[in-house]
């Protein structure tokens, strides 16, 4: 009988062993990264394809107010709608591997598996950075990045292809609060920003901070603010209540900021063949070598960023 070859061995291991680790792996992401587990859970839009993700988007009502006897109705069309185009962001984990390092640790002697050993920190080399780009503008690494909440949550700049500006379709996609003045942390600036990005019954949901400004919000808040259950422990993760609001902490928050958001509004895009998926080893013809991505395709896409706020260089 022939010995087994090394190729076939790994072969194997991906399609039994590193398809049985995508649950976990999607798990054990959203369990490192509060904010989009919430965001995730909240609101997961999974698309077949596309050039690129387009999303209707309402920017002005119609005309409408009392009239009299003989008044004449208006004919003239309004505009009022409008589509954001994003386009896809995609991430991956490289998954490399030496053959003979793995043939040789092949051997009663090993203390750790190296291929599993080599999958798990792709995977978590790849929740750390996607993390990391949710806070970011899109433009890290020659604009590959996603579109995070730099971009999403702020008064200036474009949006989807629109231009954030004083016309009822700029405004629409301009961040209800954008407070840089920094200094020290109150919750009546909190309050107040809470206020300007509220609007009737649709108020921010979810504020995310820094471990810092999260332990002196804890601080002044009431008992029955830190104990009550949330959403945000529902899915594993400590907070407090503000105003009705879930207060988390997220490791990957740039220090001194604290965002207000309202998460009905904030769709995560993924695609439907590549949420997560390991496209399995390789071996290039030049080299003993076992190659394999992690992969990903989707982005963040905010729908109604008028209804949320941030603010920057607390203390």
């Amino acid at each position: 009988m022939p010995l087994t070859k090394l190729t076939e061995t790994l072969n194997t291991f991906v399609s039994s062993t590193a398809e049985h680790r995508r649950p976990g792996l999607i798990d054990n992401f959203f369990g490192s990264a509060p904010l989009l587990a919430r965001l995730r859970k909240r609101k997961k839009v999974t698309l077949r394809g596309g050039e690129v993700i387009k999303v209707s988007h309402i920017y002005a009502g119609m005309p409408a107010g009392s009239y009299g006897r003989g008044d004449e109705f208006g004919t003239e069309v309004t505009e009022f709608a409008t589509t954001l185009v994003f386009n896809w962001k995609f991430c991956r984990a490289e998954v490399n591997l030496n053959v003979i390092d793995v043939d040789l640790n092949e051997s009663p002697e090993q203390t750790f598996d190296l291929v599993e050993a080599a999958m798990e920190n792709g995977e978590l080399s790849l929740m750390d950075d996607m993390a990391d780009q949710l806070f970011t503008d899109g433009t890290g690494n020659s604009n590959k990045d996603l579109d995070g909440l730099a971009i999403a949550v702020s008064r200036t700049g474009t949006y989807g292809g629109l231009a954030r500006g004083t016309d009822s379709q700029g405004s629409s996609i301009r961040a209800a609060a954008e407070d840089t003045t920094g200094g020290a942390l109150a919750l009546a600036t909190i309050n107040t920003h809470f206020g300007t990005c509220t609007i009737g019954r649709k108020k921010p949901d979810l504020l995310v901070t820094t471990q810092t400004l999260f332990n002196r919000i804890w601080e002044r808040s009431q008992p029955s603010e830190q104990n009550k259950p949330n959403a945000m422990r529902d899915i594993g993760f400590e907070a407090v209540g503000f105003n009705g609001a879930d207060v988390t902490v997220d490791s990957h928050c740039p220090s001194g900021f604290l965002y207000l958001l309202n998460t009905e509004f904030f769709e995560w895009y993924v695609h439907r063949k590549w949420d997560f998926r390991f496209r399995g080893f390789m071996e290039p013809a030049n080299q003993q070598a076992q190659i394999g991505q992690l992969i990903t395709w989707g982005n963040l896409i905010c729908r109604g960023p008028r209804f949320n706020g941030v603010a920057s260089g607390l203390t």
